[in-house]
């Protein structure tokens, strides 16, 4: 067991045959990190113990507990949000951090940066919002892509990841986020090109509300009836850094999700789903999207 009282952050993620992307990621927060010796990483293992090799890869790790996940649903999403509900109560640390295991992060210090700004307000919530291209879902509050969050203060609220509309709302808001995304015309290459575009599906979107409701939408909706103060990322078009000439961010941001913080990239979210809206010919390629970071790295190394 590790010695809680030296740790300050778990770093909790979910993983069904994700080992692969955990062990880059792992080091690339560790890399990142200012007080490493304060980090702990949580696994929970959504393959009900199936992934032999998640536990051969990090048997030797002091720093990583795995636990199981032994309930078993055929809904992706509902999935991953049992297995953040089983895991969140197993932390003890003062902080939290969920993440995806394809993400990639940039900044330099990342944990003093995260907890200084919950120093400034213990009732804040950070982190990656879905992007302004996924139209119908929570763009003003951070997704358990990349979350940040006083441990307490969210078990607190007693409230679950895990928890979906009914059947109905479900068909209902199906059908609405098909007016809003009109029929499919307004996905990411379309809305990239077309600004009004944009502002057309961002009056749709707001007279509608969130359509697509997604894994820790009833803590989100307990964090705004608390007034908890939100520091979020940006997640701008390929366009928009074609047009300040950022063409290294551009690239990543084309076929994958690139977020900034204040101008500055932040992280980057491979998301290889195969969901027609935000897909692209090289969301999937592992090896495309780890060049594009390198090339980021390279440009932020230039720019110190």
């Amino acid at each position: 067991m590790m010695n809680l009282d030296k740790k300050k952050i778990t770093i909790l993620a979910v993983s069904y045959f994700s080992s692969n992307h955990l062990k880059r990621l792992f080091s690339n927060l560790i890399e990142k990190a200012n007080n490493q010796e304060k980090l702990q990483f949580l696994i929970v293992d959504n393959s009900c113990g199936e992934d032999r090799k998640l536990y051969v890869d990090f048997n030797n790790s002091p720093n990583v507990n795995i636990i199981c996940n032994n309930e078993k649903t055929r809904q992706r999403s509902k999935s991953h949000a049992m297995g953040l509900d089983l895991g969140l109560k197993s932390i003890k640390t003062k902080y939290t951090l969920i993440v995806d295991p394809d993400i990639h992060i940039f900044e330099c210090n990342w944990d003093t940066f995260c907890t200084s700004q919950l120093e400034k307000d213990p009732k804040t919530i950070l982190g990656a919002p879905y992007p302004q291209w996924k139209i119908g879902k929570v763009h003003k509050y951070p997704s358990v892509v990349f979350m940040f969050f006083q441990t307490e203060l969210i078990k607190k609220m007693k409230k679950l990841f895990s928890p979906f509309p009914s059947f109905s709302e479900r068909i209902y808001n199906s059908i609405v986020r098909k007016i809003i995304r009109l029929g499919g015309v307004a996905n990411k290459h379309i809305l990239n090109k077309f600004h009004l575009l944009r502002k057309l599906c961002f009056i749709l979107e707001k007279s509608t509300g969130i359509t697509s409701p997604d894994t820790g939408m009833e803590i989100i909706n307990e964090c705004v009836a608390n007034k908890f103060r939100t520091v979020i990322f940006e997640s701008p078009y390929q366009a928009d850094f074609i047009k300040d000439g950022k063409l290294e961010y551009a690239a990543i941001a084309k076929d994958f999700e690139l977020f900034t913080y204040r101008n500055r990239p932040i992280m980057t979210h491979m998301y290889s789903s195969g969901v027609f809206y935000w897909k692209t010919k090289k969301s999937g390629n592992l090896q495309y999207w780890k060049s594009l970071i390198e090339a980021v790295e390279n440009k932020i190394r230039r720019n110190l």
